[in-house]
């Protein structure tokens, strides 16, 4: 299989995210100077609404930065099943670990779903909060927006994210989470975990050099590389939804905005120019377990 790759940084380079980041870096850092700031207070009464305006998007930007972390947390730690004797003493065995980091991974690819509603919302000035900043609701206002690119992007990834949704909701409602790539594994890992303490026939145990022990690596290995497919497809998304928006908050930055860091928006200018985004429309990677 072929292992599509993108990173943490390689995400944020994008136009929306540069000029986000770097504005509000210069509005925070202007704000210390104006008259009646307090490093121990709320300064939000100092800032014009434009300056709240893009404020408010770095923060959404923030949280989805910090989902995208997590899940390439999750993916780095699956990878080592380090301290094992630890582990198995109390009674965690690799499968466990392998879907103990999985839920994670499920729980922040169905956040990032989220947030992207949420930033569309408020980008667009949507009003939509809650429960009602939803799919539904945000793909009433398809015309409205008018960008057929970025409702591509919304549509695919909502349709592809049924079975880690699905995982998800079985891990919340039913405390259940499970991969297909453990599915007849699991049972002998669970009959050698209990061979320690019960008598139980060799034949039903992983060994070392045993064909069980072979079936054991080889659903490993499959579940890593889907693991990695799902947090490609969560970064690469990620980054083309930012691109996609980047030209409409450009414009939602006002002229006085503009000429106060005209100095920070040149900087952004000369950064932004290498890091346009190029990617086609066709950019999901399936995997077998969303069969």
């Amino acid at each position: 299989m072929n292992r599509p790759y993108i990173s943490l940084d390689e995400v944020t380079k994008n136009e929306f995210s540069i000029t986000c980041i770097y504005l509000a870096g210069s509005i925070i850092q202007d704000a210390e100077k104006r008259e009646g700031f307090d490093m121990n207070k709320n300064n939000y009464h100092l800032f014009t609404d434009n300056e709240k305006f893009i404020l408010e998007l770095f923060y959404i930007l923030s949280d989805i930065e910090n989902c995208l972390s997590s899940i390439e947390n999750a993916c780095v730690f699956v990878k080592r099943f380090y301290g094992k004797s630890y582990f198995e003493k109390c009674k965690i065995n690799i499968i466990d670990y392998s879907l103990y980091h999985y839920d994670v991974l499920c729980y922040k690819i169905s956040t990032l779903k989220d947030l992207y509603f949420k930033l569309v919302s408020y980008l667009y000035d949507l009003k939509l909060k809650g429960k009602s900043c939803s799919w539904k609701s945000i793909e009433k206002k398809e015309e409205e927006i008018n960008n057929p690119f970025l409702f591509h992007l919304l549509r695919e990834n909502y349709n592809n994210l049924s079975v880690i949704d699905n995982r998800r909701n079985k891990s919340a409602h039913e405390g259940k989470i499970e991969h297909a790539a453990f599915k007849d594994i699991s049972p002998y890992v669970m009959l050698t975990m209990y061979s320690k303490t019960m008598p139980i026939s060799d034949d039903v145990i992983i060994t070392r050099g045993s064909y069980l022990e072979y079936k054991l690596k080889s659903s490993r290995k499959k579940f890593l590389e889907e693991t990695e497919i799902c947090k490609y497809n969560a970064f690469i998304f990620t980054r083309c939804i930012l691109c996609s928006l980047s030209e409409t908050f450009i414009q939602k930055i006002d002229n006085d905005t503009k000429n106060k860091y005209s100095a920070t928006l040149e900087k952004i200018k000369q950064e932004t120019q290498s890091n346009k985004c190029s990617i086609g429309k066709n950019i999901w990677k399936d995997c077998s377990d969303y069969d």
